[in-house]
């Protein structure tokens, strides 16, 4: 059950920190955002932006990760019983759920969507 609920338990918080780095780079392009709507560009530009900023952070650091997860798995041969060091279930589910993070964005997204000039 440990075995289980701990990387469940770290994915979640590496989750919520992507969310929570990528709302704080909202906040604080929002004035650009803001000007460069006041210049003409669309919503879906601006949300391009931000997606197209946020995916190339996950795609860094998904690779980055695959690579020391993978270079990682021959350390940790010795100390795992019964369970293959290297599983690609398990590489690229994880892989999956954080490419899925993008969604969580959407939220984040809606802050530059509609930016106040006031704040």
């Amino acid at each position: 059950m440990l075995i289980g609920v701990s990387p469940a338990v770290a994915l979640v918080l590496a989750s919520v920190g992507i969310y929570g780095v990528m709302s704080f780079l909202v906040v604080q392009r929002t004035h650009e955002m803001g000007v460069r709507m006041a210049l003409g560009a669309q919503r879906g530009d601006v949300l391009r932006l931000v997606i197209g900023r946020a995916a190339k952070l996950v795609l860094i650091g998904t690779g980055a990760g695959l690579v020391l997860g993978i270079m990682s798995s021959r350390a940790l041969r010795a100390m795992l019983f019964n369970v293959g060091a290297f599983d690609p279930m398990t590489f690229v589910g994880v892989t999956l759920a954080l490419i899925a993070v993008l969604a969580s964005w959407r939220a984040t997204s809606r802050r530059c969507e509609q930016p106040k000039p006031t704040r």
